[in-house]
């Protein structure tokens, strides 16, 4: 809780006040009078927009009950009744009070919008709400946004501990729907896990988990969850993608659509009643979880901070790799496509795919054609192999058999496509079109929570199944028959999500 904003009298009238925790030589060295010109903004439950301005400075003297122990330099302007969400949210006997706040922080941060981004301090510690009545004319529901440089002023001079605490409920590099997205469900996850999703002692280390995504999920966390809002929780805390591809979240609408209006649903709503066994399993998985992730976060630190000394030994090491491949290719003969028709070469491709055979697939194509998709199956190749060393075994899985099989919970690695459908669209002598429908299957990815414990990797019977994701895809193929053989030209590719 920032205890440098409270209500004192001032002249015959309760005013609201920020410490600056500064004497008055300075607060004028560090130019503070600049804040009485930033304005905040109060934002009545029905969607009225009100300005705060602050009134003014006055050197305040506490008195032995009050907060502070030394003459200092106070902003002070209109009185707010509302407390501080983030106090609010962290309160465990007040759940469903919490709720509701973060139902009326939505409302409110829909209608500022992106003046939301510059005009307040972002995150939970940027906001103070009325739960109660009130004698003034504020009610419930009611949500004051201080001005920006005014509160993070306060959190300053309150010491790292406050700037940590306010720094678990926004990402440092969102703006506008997707900040807003992200803040709201690191408070949800807050309020139904009884703690927020990142908690470090550095801020650093907990920027870095806010920005890759380690934290634990949140229906192991709190046992029971609903399957709905546990989703709702992880996507809006998605980690920050770090390839070209976009992180889509929740937006603030469908948030708020999920919570319902105010005082539609309380928190053990989403919350299931569980049997001791089942607990026991939830329980017995957040253990290798945390015991699984921990060492996965640790080593790809571990990595990015020694990441010279790492290229130049995964440099080495590809060289080698491709030394090896190199004359095993010269002992081999090459594939080729010479007498198949084009149906037969387009099969034959996406059969090359799912038996992680770059080889024959380039023998398929011609030009840039298919490259995406060569480079896809030879770096999985390599990723594959690796791992069959170091677990001594064959940990792939072909998608199409894996389907087959009834799509089982397996700790070997799915890759692949399956429910391939060829479907001819012309076919002449030097040139045939298809089109072919299928399901790409990649690797899916957890999100990764660090903590204390060791380092060291887990045993095999440790590893967490890592569940496929699946994608929709409709390819548009055209083939030219040159030099006696037929080839792949050209693939137009639309997907979505499965």
């Amino acid at each position: 809780m920032n205890k440098n904003i409270f209500s004192f009298e001032l002249d015959g009238k309760q005013v609201l006040g920020f410490d600056t925790c500064l004497d008055p030589r300075s607060f004028g060295q560090a130019k503070m009078a600049d804040c009485i010109t930033q304005q905040g903004a109060i934002i009545y439950p029905d969607g009225t927009v009100e300005s705060w301005q602050p009134g003014g400075v006055t050197e305040f003297v506490p008195t032995k009950a009050g907060p502070h122990s030394g003459e200092t330099m106070v902003i002070w302007g209109p009185d707010f009744p509302g407390e501080e969400l983030a106090a609010l949210i962290d309160g465990e006997d007040r759940k469903d009070e919490a709720l509701e706040a973060i139902r009326f922080w939505l409302r409110a941060a829909a209608v500022m919008g992106n003046k939301l981004d510059d005009a307040s301090f972002p995150g939970a510690s940027g906001a103070f709400i009325v739960t109660g009545p009130t004698k003034n004319k504020y009610p419930v529901g009611t949500v004051f946004f201080p001005p920006a440089r005014l509160l993070k002023r306060t959190l300053d001079a309150a010491g790292d501990k406050a700037l940590l605490e306010a720094g678990r409920f926004y990402h440092p590099d969102l703006k506008g729907d997707e900040a807003v997205s992200f803040i709201a469900g690191a408070m949800l996850y807050h309020v139904f896990c009884g703690r927020p999703p990142f908690k470090r002692d550095d801020q650093d280390v907990q920027r870095q988990d806010i920005r890759e995504g380690v934290f634990i999920p949140p229906n192991l966390e709190r046992p029971g969850l609903s399957a709905e809002m546990s989703a709702l929780i992880s996507g809006a805390m998605k980690a920050t993608a770090k390839s070209k591809e976009t992180v889509i979240r929740p937006t603030p609408d469908h948030v708020a659509k999920v919570l319902g209006p105010p005082y539609s649903r309380k928190v053990s709503s989403w919350v299931n009643s569980l049997g001791d066994e089942e607990l026991s399993k939830i329980r017995a998985e957040h253990e290798r979880y945390v015991k699984k992730s921990s060492s996965a976060v640790n080593a790809r630190r571990f990595l990015v901070r020694y990441k010279a000394a790492v290229v130049i030994s995964l440099a080495a090491f590809v060289a080698l790799i491709f030394i090896i491949v190199g004359i095993v290719r010269r002992q081999m003969e090459l594939p080729t496509t010479k007498g198949m028709n084009p149906v037969e070469v387009v099969q034959a491709y996406y059969a090359a795919i799912g038996e992680l055979d770059s080889t024959m697939m380039e023998a398929c194509v011609t030009g840039r054609a298919g490259r995406d998709d060569i480079n896809m199956v030879v770096n999985f190749f390599v990723v594959t192999r690796v791992r069959q060393g170091y677990e001594m075994r064959d940990a792939y899985l072909n998608a199409q058999r894996w389907v087959d099989a009834g799509r089982p919970v397996t700790y070997d690695t799915v890759f692949g496509i399956s429910g391939l459908s060829i479907g001819v669209l012309s076919v002449g002598e030097t040139e045939a079109s298809f089109e072919a429908n299928y399901i790409l299957w990649i690797p899916g990815e957890y999100s990764i929570n660090d903590s204390d414990e060791g380092s060291s990797s887990p045993e095999p019977d440790e590893y967490v199944p890592i569940p496929p994701e699946g994608t929709v895809t409709r390819d548009r193929l055209t083939l030219a028959f040159e030099k006696g053989q037929w080839h792949i030209t050209v693939i137009e590719r639309t997907t979505r999500p499965l």
